[in-house]
């Protein structure tokens, strides 16, 4: 294609080129005009069509500040955007049939409508939320969940990953070095994914064979001392010329100082059997299972509290207390 108005032509870039730092760029000197679609917007309308326009309008005001935050509200993530409208839609549905306003609901509407619920604990965390920001925008004359009952948390049993998950993910490891590094990582070293992402370059020690970073203090062991050295060689080949200072990069962080983001962690997980989360708890489900299933070790090695110590020997103690009652039974 021949250039128009004598401009010259722009040569495509290669894939692993960082587009995003133009488009970066650009937005920073005014421009670029950024008219796509945003896809949660597209979806939350999409969650909304049905309800009555008025309690729509009420209900994308408090949408809003989950989303961006507000005067002492910080924005929540993407994730926690969308459980709390998906745990509000139904009560919005069901108002939209008797009301025009959330301004009409009273204690008893709420009471009455999470009394069927299985586990009303999401829903009622969403419903106190809502009526509350609301309240505060003075779209509300009085908050009728104010003090509602948030009803039991959905109790969850910890288990440890089935052989065939453990085949899957050390096959998917074999053929992606920072799928491979995580794995030691979250799977043997137990750090959450957020420390796995934010961990520094410096953090492994080759020569004194450790990985050390805060709190962490760990032996590295054979697994993670070649993940780590097959990675860290990859980077290098990738991006010889970055300052980035952490362990994990990306196309994007690769030319800042900023850690990946879970954005660039849930692909890799996308396909597997587990998540980054769940191979953190066989981890320490694993180290449960040897160890006697023993709270406190549980809480020294992992830096746990005692109540999730406890949680994770519940699988293997699933119901201690009836002999301690029996025990004090004269």
């Amino acid at each position: 294609m021949r250039p128009r108005l004598g401009i010259p032509a722009i040569r495509r870039p290669a894939p692993k080129e960082p587009q995003v730092r133009v488009t970066e760029v650009l937005a920073h000197l005014d421009l670029l005009d950024d008219d796509r679609i945003d896809p949660l917007d597209a979806w939350i309308q999409r969650r909304l069509s049905n309800v009555h326009p008025e309690i729509r309008a009420e209900a994308l005001v408090w949408i809003r500040i989950v989303r961006h935050g507000g005067p002492r509200r910080r924005p929540r993530s993407t994730a926690t955007v969308r459980n709390q409208v998906m745990a509000s839609i139904p009560f919005l549905l069901d108002c939209s049939k008797r009301y025009r306003t959330l301004r009409q609901v009273t204690r008893a509407d709420l009471t009455e409508w999470l009394f069927p619920c299985a586990a009303p604990h999401n829903e009622a965390v969403a419903l106190r939320n809502m009526f509350k920001t609301l309240r505060s925008q003075r779209l509300l004359f009085a908050n009728p969940a104010r003090g509602l009952s948030l009803g039991a948390r959905p109790a969850s049993v910890l288990t440890l990953l089935s052989p065939e998950a453990i085949q899957t993910l050390a096959a998917a490891a074999e053929g992606d070095p920072a799928l491979k590094l995580l794995i030691a990582l979250i799977g043997i070293h137990a750090l959450y994914p957020h420390q796995a992402r934010e961990l520094p370059l410096a953090a492994i020690d080759f020569t004194g064979g450790r990985l050390l970073h805060g709190d962490i203090d760990h032996p590295l062991d054979a697994f993670t001392r070649q993940a780590a050295a097959d990675y860290i060689q990859l980077r290098h080949s990738r991006w010889p010329h970055t300052r980035n200072p952490h362990l994990f990069l990306s196309s994007q962080t690769a030319h800042s100082r900023t850690p990946v983001t879970i954005g660039w962690m849930q692909p890799l997980f996308k396909d597997l059997p587990v998540t980054a989360q769940r191979l953190r708890e066989d981890r320490i489900l694993e180290e449960a299972a040897v160890t006697g299933a023993d709270p406190q070790h549980l809480c020294a090695v992992f830096n746990i509290t005692p109540d999730t110590g406890l949680r994770y020997t519940q699988t293997f103690h699933p119901d201690p207390l009836p002999d301690r009652d029996q025990e004090d039974t004269p």
